[in-house]
């Protein structure tokens, strides 16, 4: 193995489509380490073995640690939260560098300085994704091109640009940011469009259509309805405040949108229609 790579021992925990494309895409790399794989879900390590995207993936978290200078945790939200603070604790991985990929930043950060490991854990959010789970839909060329969004503590600054070269390593664009600012991105550039496909989906599904009747344009505003609501979970319980306004924002637009229909008002539907072809063109 080169002596540039970044990390020679890699542990990956959990192995669904983003750990499981992580491990995947880690494998691919020119200067591949070592990869050790883990989930509570024995089909998953067999599975991620059988694709040769890890080297091993034992049913004990210990022994998939061991030896590891990178643990890379990715399990949703509240999980991750749990194991910063269980592998902070094991002997195993005590000198590790610690890495989520998390949709939002602030609560594993706080979980990260709660175990004593800030200046050794860095928040990472790849976007990059997909709507169906679990290590079959995982594939190595994922975050290819993608932004990654880096959050770590200022005295995390060695372990912070390693996992920005591992990450650049596989074809990603690692950017800096504050938990803060991450996470009121991603209500609104991630969690609003979730929950408008909800919607949407809801909706049709009250009309009676079902999804064979779409058409290409129905088919992409309805794709995420088809998300994996556990995984989203965690994300909406300390739901942020920018959120909540925009959804809020999102009905009346619509409200409206559906009273200027009913008395005829074609124009103003055609208004909107031209302010967001233009938001959309810039």
């Amino acid at each position: 193995m080169s002596e540039a790579a970044p990390f020679q021992r890699v542990a990956v925990v959990g192995l669904g489509v983003m750990g499981g494309s992580f491990a995947r895409a880690l494998t691919g790399t020119a200067a591949a380490p070592e990869v050790r794989g883990w989930s509570h879900d024995a089909d998953e390590r067999r599975a991620a073995l059988y694709a040769g995207a890890v080297m091993a993936a034992p049913e004990d978290l210990k022994e998939a640690l061991q030896k590891a200078d990178l643990v890379a945790i990715a399990t949703p939200l509240q999980a991750a939260c749990r194991l910063i603070a269980d592998i902070a604790a094991d002997t195993l991985a005590r000198d590790a560098t610690i890495m989520d990929v998390s949709g939002l930043k602030a609560p594993v950060a706080r979980a990260a300085a709660k175990a004593g490991v800030a200046s050794r854990f860095v928040g990472a959010h790849p976007m990059a994704g997909s709507e169906v789970s679990g290590f079959p839909a995982s594939r190595p060329d994922l975050f290819e091109g993608a932004i990654v969004w880096i959050v770590a503590e200022p005295d995390a600054g060695a372990h912070t640009e390693k996992v920005e070269a591992l990450w650049r390593s596989m074809g990603a664009r690692p950017v800096r940011t504050s938990a803060q600012a991450h996470d009121r991105l991603m209500s609104l550039v991630s969690h609003l469009p979730q929950l408008a496909a909800n919607g949407l989906a809801a909706a049709l599904d009250d009309e009676g259509i079902v999804p064979g009747d779409l058409g290409p344009g129905g088919r992409d505003m309805t794709r995420l309805a088809a998300s994996n609501p556990e995984m989203w979970a965690g994300l909406f319980e300390d739901a942020h405040p920018d959120l909540v306004r925009a959804l809020r924002n999102t009905a009346e637009t619509l409200q409206n949108a559906a009273d200027e229909l009913e008395r005829g008002d074609v124009e103003a539907i055609v208004a909107l229609m031209n302010r967001t072809r233009s938001w959309s063109d810039a």
